[in-house]
C-alpha cells in the first residue's frame, strides 16, 4: 500500500512538472513569434520610412523648394574679402612682440 503511495506521489510530480514545463515553452514560443511579427513589421515601416526620406530629399526637389521658399542671393565682389585682410592667431606660447621677458 505505502508504495503505491508513493509511485502514485511520484506520477504526479512528474506530471505536475511536465505539464508546468510544457506550459512554459507553449509561453515562451507565443512571446518568440509575437518578437518575430514586431521585428517584421518594424523593418517594413523602416523600409517605408527611408523611401520617402529619399522620395522627400530628392535633389530637383530640395533645389526648387530653397528656390522658392528662401530669398538667397549671390554674394557680390564687395562682401568678399582679401586674404590679408583676415587677422590671423597668434600662438599663446609665444611672447608678444616688444616685451622683454629675458
Amino acid at each position: 500500500m505505502r508504495f503505491f503511495l508513493i509511485l502514485a506521489f511520484v506520477l504526479v510530480a512528474c506530471g505536475t512538472s511536465l505539464y508546468m514545463t510544457t506550459s512554459s515553452f507553449d509561453n515562451r514560443r507565443d512571446h518568440l513569434a509575437s518578437l518575430e511579427a514586431e521585428i517584421a513589421h518594424q523593418t517594413e515601416q523602416s523600409a517605408i520610412l527611408n523611401a520617402e526620406w529619399s522620395y522627400l530629399s530628392r535633389p530637383e526637389r530640395v533645389l526648387t523648394l530653397s528656390s522658392d521658399l528662401l530669398t538667397l542671393q549671390p554674394i557680390s565682389t564687395d562682401r568678399v574679402l582679401p586674404l590679408e585682410a583676415i587677422p590671423f592667431r597668434t600662438n599663446a606660447f609665444e611672447a608678444p612682440k616688444g616685451s622683454d621677458n629675458n
